[in-house]
């Protein structure tokens, strides 16, 4: 299972919790899998990126006063554990806010492998190039 489909199965039943220290607890595993994936992000400088130039990120990061210094993005893992530090005082509105671009790109890229992995219409299908090589003569 990659980190997409983990992904995928820990977001799908955050929609039936009501409980806002529950739903904040799960959001906990969220993050650590969304931020240690290499499915999303190759490099460590990917994540900064990410947060940079997603508003909804940088808005959560600017309204929690986060100092995100360059040291932060050499390990994902004191990333994770300031991250879970605002996580813990955060605003259910504002974690619901993050889930949905977690959502988003958990199952859009989803959606795109899927399409990805359609054949295109000039390239030949695997069983049409052995129905080729092996064709009766006439």
């Amino acid at each position: 299972m990659n980190d997409l489909e983990k992904l995928r199965n820990l977001i799908q039943p955050l929609k039936n919790i009501k409980n806002d220290d529950i739903y904040r607890s799960e959001a906990y595993s969220i993050y650590v899998v969304f931020f240690l994936s290499t499915d999303i992000f190759k490099n460590n400088i990917d994540v900064k990126d990410f947060m940079e130039k997603n508003t909804e990120f940088s808005f959560f990061i600017k309204k929690y006063k986060m100092e995100l210094k360059d040291y932060l993005f050499n390990s994902r893992t004191l990333l994770i554990g300031r991250f879970i530090r605002i996580i813990q005082k955060a605003d259910i509105g504002d974690l619901k806010t993050i889930m949905k671009v977690i959502h988003n790109i958990a199952f859009f890229e989803a959606k795109n492998n899927n399409m990805n992995n359609k054949l295109k219409p000039n390239e030949e299908n695997y069983y049409d190039s052995l129905l080729n090589q092996f064709k009766r003569g006439n």
